[in-house]
């Protein structure tokens, strides 16, 4: 190039290094300028001048500057060009980063790259390859992030979900509620939590972080955030025969007596008395019955849905030490109710001839010692112990008499 200029020089000069010919000068002129024209590119990128320039110029047009200070993350994907050697790139299938952070480059093996920024992992991958091909250039192109965030509870509902797929390098907090649209009037916006791998990583005050001015909650991909409704804090309770008691939320100002009742699995049949069931407020108590349609009494947040017990007896008679009724709360086995009567009569039960007969009429015969702890009793359910048949000696011995003697008499009479 240098020597190009001082040619160039020397022409305008006017020096004898080029013939006088008018022709021959202007032939060599245009030999001049279409050197200069050839050699344009090289004021561009020079490689022999300065090859980092080269890298840093590339890297900059490849990644936007809002990616210039992304932190690579597990799940983000890059592409490879290592000029001159084509078998080492990568420029058509992007590498994508490991769930341990690293990944394996052909030539340099390992390479732990979560946490670096795309300047530093080519400035890494750069240094690991000038060790086996001296003249190798790395340039590194990161394929534009994509970040999954989960919002759920009190947000606007999505006709595909509540997935947001956010293109960029970083995501926070506020950027995700806001895209997901907060319910305000049902968002408990003091207790919103972010899950993470599977476990709470974080609660935030979104009111707080709003007035306080941040700072915000960078985000990583899959991270889970879940707005709370304001229903939640005060939840429904629903006690007594019902399948499986216990404090339930609920998602609107109020619900019906019946639904809260479903919640908890529904009545236990035969043992909830649903025509006296009750609605327990912080002022009253409400009488309901449940077992008639179409019941239109509702439950707010706080409130207590009371089912009480129905008088469910079984009966026990036969030979046991104490024959009689007895109230249960649930299904009994079948020596469960032998021990509440008092268990068997030693003297005159027989364990292998019991019958039960059930609330609806039919009736089985059962041996105790084979079914006692399989077969259950429910309400109105009767069981009846037989007794042994039990030899009277004072009779065996008077029909032994009474035979004998009658035999004597045949015997002399004949």
């Amino acid at each position: 190039m240098k020597k190009i200029l001082s040619l160039c020089q020397q022409f305008f000069r006017g020096t004898d290094c080029f013939p006088k010919s008018p022709v021959k000068s202007f032939l060599i002129f245009l030999l001049i300028l279409g050197q200069l024209s050839y050699s344009a590119p090289v004021f561009a990128v020079d490689p022999a001048e300065n090859s980092t320039t080269g890298v840093a110029a590339t890297s900059k047009d490849a990644n936007p500057p809002e990616l210039s200070t992304y932190k690579l993350e597990v799940g983000d994907s890059f592409v490879v060009t290592v000029d001159g050697y084509s078998e080492y790139s990568k420029e058509r299938i992007p590498v994508p980063i490991q769930k341990d952070g690293y990944v394996s480059y052909p030539l340099i093996g390992l390479i732990k790259v979560a946490g670096l920024t795309v300047s530093e992992l080519e400035a890494r991958m750069q240094s690991a390859f000038s060790k086996h091909l001296p003249t190798a250039r790395v340039f590194v192109t990161l394929m534009q992030p994509k970040r999954t965030i989960l919002v759920f509870g009190a947000v606007e509902p999505r006709a595909r979900g509540n997935l947001h797929v956010f293109e960029v390098g970083q995501v926070y907090l506020i950027q995700a509620l806001a895209s997901a649209g907060i319910n305000y009037e049902l968002a408990d916006l003091t207790d919103i939590s972010i899950w993470r791998d599977g476990k709470l990583f974080k609660r935030i005050d979104y009111l707080k972080l709003i007035s306080a001015g941040g700072p915000d909650i960078p985000l990583k991909d899959y991270d889970t955030i879940f707005v709370p409704s304001i229903f939640q804090q005060r939840p429904v309770r629903v006690i007594g025969a019902v399948v499986a008691p216990g404090v339930y939320p609920i998602t609107t100002p109020q619900v019906p007596a019946i639904q809260a009742l479903k919640l908890a699995g529904g009545s236990r049949s035969d043992f909830a008395d649903l025509h006296k069931s009750e609605i327990i407020t912080s002022k009253e108590r409400i009488l309901v019955d449940l077992a008639v349609e179409n019941v239109d009494v509702m439950l707010g947040p706080g409130d207590t849905l009371y089912v009480p017990l129905a008088e469910a007896k079984i009966s026990v008679t036969g030979a046991v030490e104490k024959p009689g009724q007895y109230i249960i709360t649930e299904p009994v086995l079948l020596g469960q109710a032998i021990a509440m009567a008092g268990g068997f009569n030693e003297e005159r039960a027989n364990p292998k001839k019991c019958l039960l007969t059930r609330a609806d009429g039919t009736e089985e015969e059962l041996n105790f010692d084979q079914v006692h702890s399989e077969v259950y009793l429910g309400p109105k359910d009767q069981l009846r112990v037989r007794e042994r048949t039990r030899l009277d000696w004072r009779v065996i011995t008077f029909a032994t008499s009474f035979v004998n003697l009658l035999v004597t008499v045949l015997i002399r009479y004949n």
